[in-house]
């Protein structure tokens, strides 16, 4: 017997011996348990004998439980803890509840729980802790309801449901997520431009440069935006690479109109602005016009007076080419290609200070020069405000507007000169018998005059016996055309050590004329 103790013995130590020196023994980690949970679920239907059927202020008299359907119930949606399992459902001794689900041991919490009927529709609900149901009844809610799955155990987790319909999602405590339904309208836009300038437009280096054009009138390269009441862009018109979507720019407008598509809300009337930015030669986008519309605005071709006219195209031209049956929606100013800045040195003419004789000499264009047009460095010129001074000789700084951009959708012209009558002046400009600034028909002093009492007619009785002045002043709502004059404000700042002050006040406006 001592024998054998003493062998066992042996064996167990070189056991033990081996157990505590094999390096290669494979680490032994235990496979974590799952338990199974199922849900039972409680159809709760109140006690009537306890009233509990009328409303709890009685006020009306609706039952507080929706009608139960018909339905069979099918399979349940459960949110445990932020993961969503669709479970099927069984039946046993008049019980329902779900099919087993495994999770590993640990705490949750049951966020949603729904019953469908086996076609999708929900037909029971657990209500929301805190909701009116659920507190009407002390039901056992979810969102906070709380279970805790133990190793080896399996768990049954009791639910209070009712019958549901969508229209009592309130007092379940659910949020309801309503669809809006939108339709897609289209609106079509197609534009001309009429202008002297139509080389330089088609200039190398323009983005005009390689359009078919004849002549002085041809297709605008443009875009649209268009905004909804709060001012925001609904059609998509995100520009990649410099290029807007919702432009004719791929086409150069050739041929065929820009169509852009609009979101509606279907019955919310809605109204809409549209923004027109016209390509300039220099490659920049301007905006030349702004309109609106209602939610029924639709471009078609039916003959029907809707958007754009018969012909369902929304059509603009830039530069008042009139001509009958150009069937225009709206007319713009002409294009000036003028400079924005300069330097000036004002003289006077041969004739001196007796005759308002006044030239401008102008360098160091921005940008520029402008061939054709401002290449030329000396012009003359005619003054703006009577009672404004500026030096003669004197250096300055200019700036240079349009007299037509006073008909733009909001006006590009400096505040202080907004108001004066601009079509007035841009009829004189091109009534005042002067020819390559040869007077023919009034002196120069009579022109001067004539400016001075249509900038001023109240503070001066300069041009009450001027026809000239009370000719201009019966057309105010004259507007250049092709080949008509336009008159460019000159705008001067007084120059501080080679250069324009921050607060510089402008000197007196003076006025030039070119050709659009």
């Amino acid at each position: 017997m001592k024998n054998l103790l003493k062998i066992l013995l042996g064996l167990s130590l070189v056991l033990f011996a081996i157990s505590c020196n094999n390096d290669d023994a494979t680490e032994i980690i235990p496979v974590q348990q799952l338990q199974d949970v199922v849900f039972d679920i409680n159809n709760f239907i109140p006690d009537a004998s306890k009233n509990l059927f009328v409303s709890k202020d009685n006020l009306d008299n609706d039952p507080l439980i929706p009608d139960c359907s018909d339905l069979e119930p099918s399979y349940v949606v459960i949110d445990i803890s932020g993961t969503e399992y669709t479970l099927q459902l069984v039946t046993l001794n008049d019980k329902t509840e779900t099919e087993v689900v495994k999770l590993p041991a640990g705490p949750y919490v049951i966020n949603e729980f729904i019953v469908y009927a086996a076609d999708g529709t929900a037909i029971w609900a657990s209500p929301m802790m805190g909701s009116y149901y659920q507190n009407l009844w002390q039901l056992r809610g979810v969102n906070q309801l709380e279970f805790i799955v133990l190793e080896f155990e399996k768990l049954k987790v009791e639910l209070d449901v009712l019958c549901y319909r969508p229209y009592d999602y309130e007092r379940f405590g659910f949020a309801w997520f309503a669809y809006t339904k939108i339709e897609i309208h289209t609106v079509c836009f197609f534009g001309d431009i009429c202008t002297k300038f139509y080389e330089e437009f088609h200039a190398e280096g323009s983005p005009y440069f390689g359009q078919d054009y004849d002549g002085y009138d041809f297709p605008a390269i443009f875009y649209v935006n268009v905004k909804n009441e709060a001012g925001a862009i609904v059609n998509d018109n995100t520009p990649v690479e410099g290029v807007f979507p919702n432009s004719n720019l791929s086409w150069f407008g050739l041929g065929s109109p820009l169509c852009i598509e609009y979101p509606d809300v279907v019955g919310v009337p809605e109204t809409f602005t549209f923004e027109i930015m016209l390509k300039m030669p220099s490659g920049a986008w301007e905006l030349v016009y702004t309109g609106g519309f209602d939610d029924t605005a639709m471009s078609n071709n039916d003959g029907l007076d809707g958007f754009g006219g018969t012909d369902g195209v929304f059509d603009f031209v830039v530069g008042n080419c009139s001509y009958d049956g150009n069937d225009a929606n709206v007319e713009l100013p002409a294009y000036l290609p003028i400079p924005i800045s300069a330097d000036m040195v004002t003289s006077w003419g041969p004739q001196g200070f007796d005759i308002f004789e006044f030239y401008m000499t102008f360098s160091n264009y921005n940008p520029g020069p402008i061939p054709g047009l401002f290449d030329e460095a000396t012009y003359r010129t005619l003054c703006g405000e009577e009672e404004v001074n500026i030096i003669v000789p004197g250096n300055y700084f200019v700036e240079f507007y349009s007299s037509l951009d006073y008909l733009e959708p909001t006006s590009l012209i400096p505040a202080p000169y907004n108001a004066y009558p601009w079509g007035s002046m841009n009829y004189l400009a091109n009534n005042c018998g002067i020819v390559d600034g040869i007077p023919t028909t009034y002196t120069w002093q009579e022109v001067q005059e004539a400016v001075w009492y249509i900038m001023d007619p109240d503070n001066t009785v300069l041009g009450v016996n001027n026809q000239l002045a009370q000719d201009s002043m019966a057309n105010a709502d004259f507007v250049p055309s092709v080949g008509d004059f336009a008159c460019v404000l000159v705008v001067p700042f007084e120059i501080t050590n080679g250069t324009r002050a921050a607060a510089a006040t402008a000197s007196q406006l003076l006025l030039m004329r070119i050709d659009p």
